[in-house]
Order: structure tokens, then C-alpha cells, then sequence
């Protein structure tokens, strides 16, 4: 079962990939889609949040892979149970110590989809960065994520060094205490 799970997950995002990036075509997007970008820093419930030819044009992504794979019907119920959950923490706008993003290198989560709402473009897929990857609409998010690090790396390098700087002053005081406390007696 976990196994059909799984498929059914990659079938969904293959198809949502595609469906979705047609969404961001000028056409569809004023049409359609950019009911679901009314909010640009998205919350759980806004995952949810879109036109009805929308729901259901990227709900056949979602649908597509247990009708194909002809799963028994608690199985697919328990694909639909996790898949809603992905998308509501997807649009949370939280990386949860427990999000897969934090266990899954390919697992897209909270940061990769709140910099599509950001920028209204790239980032397509709905749970994996693999299509993103392979199809190059990531670059903005990969260029975004680099920057970041390198922002932490430098903040953490400015903290060590104070840090060292403040010790060596203290030291230096401490020395300088100890030599007027001798000189004193």
C-alpha cells in the first residue's frame, strides 16, 4: 500500500506539474488561476482557495493516478487524506521541523511554494522539485535559496568573529585587571 501510495504521489506531480505550468500560460492565468494568487503569502486554507475549473482541472492531476493504478478505495482515501495534508503545509507558510523538505532532498514543501506565490511564476510542481529541476523553472528559487545560505553563512561568520573579538577584549581586560590588582598590593 505504502508503495501504491507513492506512485500515486508521482503520477500527481507529473501532472500537476504540467497542468499548472499551463496555468501560468497569459491566457489561463488571467482566465483561470489568478483567483488562487489572491494571496501572495499563502496560509493553510488557501491551498484550497481557487476558481472551479481550476479544482477541477488540477484535480484530475490528483485523481488520475489511483483511477490508472485501480486502487481499492480505503487505499485511495488515504492517498487523498495525505495529499490534502501536503498541500495545506505547503501553503502554511512554515517549515515545520517535521516537514519532509527537512527529510527529503526532492521534497518541495512551505519555502519552495511560497516562492511561487512570491513571484506568480516557476516552482510548478506540487510536492516534488524534480520537474522543476529537470524543466529549469527553479532557477529563480535555487538562485533565491544560494543567496540565503550565503546571508546565514555571513551572519554566522560576523557572530564568530564579535564572538572572538569580545573574547580577546575580555581577556585583554582581565589582564589588565590582574596587572593593576599587582600593582596595587
Amino acid at each position: 500500500m505504502i508503495v501504491q501510495i507513492l506512485m500515486c504521489f508521482l503520477i500527481e506531480d507529473f501532472f500537476f506539474y504540467w497542468g499548472h505550468r499551463a496555468l501560468h500560460t497569459r491566457f489561463l492565468y488571467r482566465l483561470i488561476h489568478h483567483v488562487h494568487h489572491e494571496h501572495s503569502a499563502p496560509f493553510g486554507l488557501a491551498a484550497e482557495y481557487a476558481h472551479p475549473l481550476e479544482v477541477i482541472f488540477l484535480g484530475m492531476a490528483t485523481i488520475i493516478g489511483p483511477m490508472l493504478m485501480n486502487l481499492h478505495v480505503v487505499t485511495t482515501w488515504i492517498f487523498l487524506f495525505f495529499r490534502c495534508l501536503q498541500t495545506i503545509e505547503c501553503h502554511s507558510g512554515y517549515n515545520f521541523p517535521w516537514s519532509l523538505n527537512n527529510w527529503f532532498p526532492f521534497y518541495g514543501g512551505a519555502d519552495f511554494h511560497d516562492h511561487h506565490h512570491k513571484h506568480f511564476s516557476g516552482n510548478y510542481a506540487s510536492t516534488f522539485t524534480w520537474a522543476d529541476y529537470v524543466h529549469g523553472t527553479d532557477t529563480a528559487y535555487r538562485k533565491w535559496k544560494a543567496e540565503e545560505r550565503m546571508k546565514c553563512a555571513s551572519k554566522y561568520d560576523t557572530s564568530a568573529s564579535s564572538n572572538a573579538e569580545t573574547s580577546v577584549q575580555s581577556e585583554q581586560i582581565s589582564s589588565s585587571e590582574a596587572s593593576v590588582k599587582h600593582v596595587e598590593k
